[in-house]
């Protein structure tokens, strides 16, 4: 015992004998051109201890006499000058590759993007800033090669489709892993984006089997703002702007209705003075100008032992349709303390809550569907009866679309808590210990009412009320080791790690009909007495748990050969005991050749670098937790049993292998950077619901089809005018991939059953040899001159009507996949204004206008486009438009009559910004301001007539695989807003 007080006392003495040599040292840190910097990080390596220079590039900060102080910034080399005693240092940054010094995050780590052997895109605060994003995935549209981000709709709150070098699954999920401060989690849309510093995209095998069977579809780790040693910092941003479609379709007017429904159904269908009491343009009255609001309040600071960061925000958009709306809260708060020398605690948490209104749309008119009813209504019905009930099409029955925008309401709230507490224990110089503890809590809501007088509908059911409620928790444990030691030219790290996961969710839903009057479309919270007119409620829960074991190791010489191998060992409850393990591993190397002597008198290239890897992963994502037990259902009004689901033989893992070889390099003086990639995918044991034709089930699920992807992906950025007062800087990336499915189940060629069109069956067809999202159907042959109908080419090369063609006639038509995707960023800088001009776009896909379909239809009393004006009239008529065909789809069956060039270039954000002058904000106590004005979409260059061609109405459609297969199908999509919006932002002195 006293031996350790000895000891103890001996450790205090020696660190304050180490306190005592302290020296405070200052000065100011500026560019080559002798402009202040402000926001370098000024740090003692080996230490967290560090400060960031001012507003003036001004710096102070207690260091060891005898010791060493690193200045970093991106995009300038890094600078480590000894203090030697000295109390004054001035720095000046030189410009340096900032792709190539940048730190990027991995899985389970961090690595100099230059070290790296595996394929790995970043995005940074400054990627995203003063832009209108709301789900911290449209950071990732047109910013990294390889990933391909579609809006499954424009209304406020909307999800999104993004997928990693290309979809690899059918029946699974094709979403990438999130991991979000260490979280894994399949949802992003509680995090706030203005609290995000990068984002890490890892899209090859070799990068991602460190995650397992959670790898095969991309990882995106996303790091959030961290407080630093100083002064604390307050920022504040907001903004605000309005929204409005960027496109409108014209419809029929009251007198050209009057002409085609005369026409279509005999003289006096329609009176004049049916025209003359309502001659409404529904689409007008549907749509409107929205808005968006953002408030943003953050602070940050701290000390060598305790870092911060806290942060408020606040979102609100309106939508372009009555009554979409979503508003978020979220609040973050963000801690980092080195308790001794040897054990550093950190803590993440964020707390959000989520109200949307929603409507019906990607939905078909029959169905109810808001964007197609609008178009639909013919604009002789008017919007309320004499009695306030909501207007009718007296020739059909259908309502006007405030029945879907007044008659029912959809509100969903969700609140969520999610927090992680990690520990680093420093056991030994090259030795430490990672403990990470994270849960994730998701309490959601959701009450739908249909009111019981202002719609047909709800005076059936005289009303009726819906609630599902639902809790999921999901908690992850993480231990890992890590070893990292270096001696002459070598350095070698190594990771060792076990990790734990678990996930509980239930649901209840109670309904009931029949409800009081006073009961009309009621809030969140208000209490339904539903005793005596309820229907049967159901509760649902499902559990899933997965252990698993990793390691890595590290090893390159002179920072010239690097080599890098991963393994991940999973074990799942989804699958049956015998079939529960599997191993992942992965290779990669790299080979930095402009550091061979033979390149040292190569001036033009400073950097070079040729990666390599292989590598396994798996998917899990999306698949039933009880798939592997067969389930029944028994009718509780006459007993009979039907089965939900057929236990498949050995169900197991999607397996995916991908061989991956890149080349990065930098030129000019620094000033040119590019990287490229090729790499082939191959995807086996996908899972496939495999149709059997019997009378107790339909399907089961089966282990067995196999798809590829091959693409090519190219990134370049460039300093093209680098100036005292003007800068212009270009960063672009296109991606290439070729998806294929090349075999599905024995027996079966093609399954020709996804993307259902109203009373025409389905657009597209799962098919060997082609890639998802592959359109079926006829091939368009022009219209008959003498009968006006429309004309199909059947296999044998004859054009016929439809009655003379046959289910075999259909033919693929073409890909709802892209080519190729591109973005490029224009940053221009001229002394105190910046221009930002970022583009992005696909080129080479389809889409198929289901919106045409039921506007140039022709077939019954709904509103028609302006398109059928052209329409056969009599024998002779040369035109593409057929006749009118009441009663019948034979001239609107699914074909290449509908079917569009899908590509695009969209404007997608042009920003200007000043910067106020520091000298002014000096003497009112502000650091830093500037003022903005953003536009989003503001225009869009395109062939297709639909509303908008960042389309994908299947896009979250709760059957998998019809999500996955039904690519690019346009039916009544919300469309995409333009968005104009000015902003500030704020920090305090």
């Amino acid at each position: 015992m006293r031996q350790r007080l000895l000891l103890l006392m001996s450790f205090l003495l020696m660190c304050c004998a180490s306190w005592a040599q302290n020296i405070t040292v200052k000065g100011t840190v500026t560019d080559s051109l002798g402009k202040a910097m402000p926001g370098v990080s000024v740090h003692i390596p080996g230490t967290t201890k560090g400060v960031t220079s001012g507003i003036s590039g001004d710096y102070a900060i207690s260091v060891p006499k005898d010791g060493l102080l690193e200045f970093s910034y991106i995009g300038y080399k890094t600078v480590t000058e000894p203090v030697s005693g000295r109390e004054q240092i001035n720095i000046t940054l030189i410009a340096g590759n900032a792709q190539l010094e940048q730190v990027v995050v991995v899985g389970y780590g961090a690595q100099r993007k230059k070290d790296l052997t595996g394929s790995v895109a970043v995005v940074t605060a400054a990627d995203i800033a003063n832009r209108p994003i709301v789900n911290a995935g449209e950071a990732l549209q047109g910013k990294a090669a390889g990933v391909q981000v579609t809006s499954n709709s424009g209304k406020p709150g909307a999800g999104l489709s993004i997928r990693v070098r290309g979809s690899t699954s059918i029946s699974a999920s094709n979403d990438p892993l999130y991991i979000v401060d260490g979280i894994q989690t399949t949802d992003i849309s509680a995090y706030n984006p203005n609290d995000i510093e990068s984002i890490s995209i890892l899209k090859d095998a070799a990068s991602t089997a460190i995650y397992g069977t959670r790898g095969a579809n991309g990882v995106v780790i996303i790091t959030t703002k961290k407080g630093a040693n100083g002064k604390s910092r307050v920022e504040a941003n907001m903004y605000y702007g309005t929204t409005s479609p960027t496109k409108r379709l014209d419809v029929l007017n009251g007198q050209q209705y009057q002409q085609y429904m005369n026409e279509s159904y005999g003289p006096g269908t329609i009176t004049d003075s049916m025209v003359k009491a309502n001659n409404v343009n529904w689409p007008d009255e549907v749509f409107r100008h929205g808005n968006q609001q953002n408030y943003q309040l953050a602070e940050s600071g701290g000390n060598d032992k305790t870092t911060h960061y806290v942060s408020l925000n606040y979102n609100k958009q309106k939508g372009m349709i009555l009554p979409t709306e979503f508003d978020r809260v979220t609040a973050r708060a963000n801690l980092t303390s080195k308790a001794t020398n040897w054990l550093t605690l950190t803590t993440s948490n964020i707390l959000s809550r989520v109200n949307s209104n929603d409507i019906t749309d990607n939905q078909g008119v029959a169905r109810g569907g808001v964007v197609l009813s609008a178009l639909g209504t013919p604009p002789t019905v008017g919007h309320y009866t004499a009695n306030g009930q909501i207007a009718q099409n007296p020739l059909s029955g259908w309502e006007n679309p405030l029945g879907a925008i007044e008659g029912q309401t959809t509100r969903n709230r969700t609140d969520r808590l999610i927090s992680s507490m990690g520990a680093d224990v420093k056991f030994f110089k090259d030795l430490v210990f990672n403990s990470r503890f994270g849960i994730d809590y998701t309490n959601y809501r959701n009450q739908y009412a249909v009111d019981p007088l202002l719609t047909q509908n709800g005076r059936n059911q005289q009303g009726f009320f819906s609630q599902t409620s639902s809790t999921q928790l999901v908690w992850l444990s993480e231990q890992t080791l890590n070893y990292s030691h270096a001696w002459e030219q070598h350095h070698f790290s190594a990771l060792a790690g076990w990790t734990a996961q678990e996930s509980k969710w239930d649901q209840t839903y109670i309904s009931a009909s029949k409800l009081p009057v006073a009961y009309r479309l009621q809030g969140f919270d208000q209490k339904f007495d539903l005793s005596t007119n309820k229907n049967p409620s159901s509760k649902s829960i499902d559990e899933w748990a997965m252990i698993s074991y990793l390691g890595r190791i590290n090893y390159d010489f002179a920072g010239k050969y690097l080599f890098q191998a991963n393994v991940r060992m999973d074990k799942s409850s989804k699958f049956a005991p015998g079939n529960r393990n599997a191993t992942f591993p992965s290779l990669s190397a790299g080979w930095r050749i402009s550091q061979e002597d033979f390149m040292r008198d190569v001036k033009v290239i400073n950097d070079l670098k040729l990666r390599a890897g292989w590598g396994k992963v798996g998917n899990q994502e999306g698949i039933p937790s009880y798939a592997r037990y067969t389930t029944s259902s028994i009718n509780a009004n006459d007993g009979s049993l039907s089965y939900n689901n057929i236990a498949p033989l050995n169900l197991g893992w999607e397996n995916t292998t991908q061989t991956n070889i890149g080349v990065d390099i930098t030129l000019l003086d620094r000033r040119l950077t590019a990287t490229a990639d090729f790499y082939v995918k191959k995807t086996k044991d996908l899972l496939v619901n495999v149709p059997v034709g019997g009378e107790i089930v339909s399907s089961f699920l089966l282990n067995s089809a196999k798809m590829t992807n091959i693409g090519e992906e190219f990134s370049l950025s460039s300093k093209n005018i680098v100036g005292k007062n003007f800068n212009w800087n270009t960063d672009f990336n296109i991606s290439f991939n070729k998806n294929k499915v090349d075999y599905i189940v024995s027996g079966v060629k093609a399954m020709p059953s996804f993307g259902s069109i109203y009373e025409r069956g389905n657009a597209v067809a799962l098919a060997t040899g082609y890639g998802l999202g592959e359109f079926y159907g006829y091939k368009a042959a022009g219209v008959d001159p003498n009968t006006g109908n429309q004309l199909y080419l059947r296999r044998d090369g004859k054009a016929v009507p439809y009655s003379q063609t046959s289910p075999d006639d259909r033919q693929y038509l073409g890909s709802a996949q892209p080519d190729f995707i591109y973005g490029m960023n224009n940053t221009f800088s001229y002394k105190n204004f910046d221009l930002t001009v970022f583009v992005q776009g696909s080129q080479g896909n389809k889409i198929f206008n289901g919106l045409r379909v039921e506007t140039e239809g022709m077939k019954d009393s709904r509103n028609q486009s302006t398109a059928i004006l052209s329409r056969w009239q009599k024998p002779g008529d040369a035109t593409d438009m057929p006749g009118v065909s009441p009663g019948n789809n034979d001239n609107s069956q699914i074909s290449t009559r509908f079917l569009e060039n899908g590509s695009y270039l969209r404007f997608k954000t042009i920003t200007l910004a000043y910067r106020f002058n520091p000298s002014l904000l000096n003497k009112i106590g502000l650091g830093s301001a500037s003022l903005y004005v953003s536009a989003q979409n503001l225009f869009t260059i395109t062939k297709y007539k639909g509303f908008d061609p960042e389309v994908n109405t299947y896009g979250n459609d709760g059957n998998l695989s019809n999500k996955n297969v039904a690519l690019g199908v346009d039916y009544g999509a919300y469309p995409q807003p333009k968005v104009i919006l000015v902003g500030l932002n704020l920090s305090l002195k």
